[in-house]
């Protein structure tokens, strides 16, 4: 099908332009001349490339610990109705044999999706710090070993795309040798690293951070540590949640203006019960509750399991916090498309997948289009 939404406000190249969106079966495609079998009436209404989400573990009451193709395909329905069209399932460090299971069933489900598209796997860990273990399995945390990479990239099939690890392991420098050749983009979080250990990580091609600030050495004036080496070189990125709950709103946005919105990228650390509109509320085999706008374990509020925030929200936060709608667009979508080499999407050009999210002045979605099919909401 042949689609034009005429009169819309697009964020086009980094800039909000009036422009004609022309979507020629599953991709953008030039307007002029076109011959369109559906038009859609875009007055009064906003367009960003779809959001991307690379860092995620459950969503409507599935995630990756269910370990089931079932709740992958279900969290991809429901991510849509967020506006994610592209996403990571991201996997707790956890027992061999779960992670194993976990991916299997990521890879099962790819290419089944009828909501926001799996574009890779995230392994968060288990090559991790025990000392910033966070809400991880520690029976599950290993020191750096080439036979367990080797049993998880096989379980992946390809898909594992980023994987989180600590550079002050021993063994890290041949982990990191290994994931640069089957590119792999390797995440320093979840890390007891100083500055020096954060620096020779680099070194080793470890050049993107983990929900920065969390589960990492903070910036302190003569103690730099890994937030402060994600902060201060360029050539790393850094995703962060944008939730207002995990770092600071002010945090957010010194961080995206001083690093640029094309070295951050904004993701949810989402859990299980995010979205999920009945039954019991658990993560990762918690049970939870909502309290001071995270998931906390049920009966004990002070320990924290994790995000409750949506992609649609971050974005909607980052305006609030006084972002642009370019820059938040750019962080929501174009700069996590960038560092995973997704070259298809995350820029509403002509030949890219029509992803796209539609938005009403006020930034609600009115529609969510994967692959040039609208998966939620209505046209018109």
């Amino acid at each position: 099908m042949k689609t034009l939404i005429r009169n819309i406000d697009a964020v086009v190249s980094g800039r909000m332009v009036h422009t004609t969106l022309a979507i020629d079966g599953e991709r953008l495609a030039a307007a002029e001349r076109m011959q369109a079998d559906r038009i859609i009436d875009g007055t009064d209404l906003i367009a960003v490339p779809g959001f991307i989400d690379t860092h995620i573990h459950g969503v409507g009451g599935h995630g990756t610990e269910d370990g089931s193709e079932e709740a992958i395909l279900s969290m991809s329905r429901t991510l849509a109705e967020a506006g994610v069209t592209s996403f990571f399932p991201t996997i707790y460090t956890d027992t061999m044999e779960r992670i194993i299971n976990d991916e299997k069933a990521i890879a099962s489900a790819s290419g089944k999706e009828d909501g926001a598209s799996i574009a890779g796997i995230h392994l968060e860990g288990p090559f991790i710090s025990p000392k910033r273990i966070g809400a991880q399995n520690p029976a599950g945390r290993l020191d750096p070993d080439e036979k367990a990479l080797g049993l998880m990239l096989d379980a992946g099939k390809g898909m594992v795309k980023a994987m989180t690890v600590a550079p002050e392991l021993p063994g890290m420098a041949r982990i990191a040798q290994i994931c640069q050749q089957e590119g792999i983009v390797l995440l320093m979080g979840h890390t007891d690293a100083d500055y020096d250990e954060a620096l020779r990580g680099m070194e080793m091609g470890i050049r993107h951070t983990t929900h920065l600030f969390n589960a990492m050495t903070g910036l302190v004036h003569r103690k730099p540590g890994a937030a402060g080496c994600a902060l201060m070189n360029g050539s790393m990125t850094a995703e962060i949640i944008a939730d207002g709950f995990h770092v600071h709103p002010d945090i957010v946005r010194f961080v995206i203006r001083t690093k640029g919105s094309s070295n951050v990228a904004v993701i949810t650390d989402s859990l299980r019960p995010t979205m999920q509109k009945e039954g019991i509320l658990t993560a990762n085999g918690v049970e939870v509750e909502m309290g001071r706008g995270l998931w906390v374990t049920k009966g004990n509020t002070d320990l924290i399991q994790g995000s409750a925030l949506t992609m649609h929200k971050a974005f909607t936060n980052l305006v609030g916090w006084g972002l642009s709608l370019e820059e938040a667009s750019a962080v929501t979508s174009t700069t996590p498309a960038r560092i995973y080499s997704l070259t298809d999407r995350g820029e509403l050009l002509p030949g890219r997948r029509a992803d796209i999210v539609v938005m009403d002045r006020d930034l609600r979605i009115r529609f969510t289009m994967i692959n040039g099919a609208i998966a939620c909401g209505t046209a018109n």
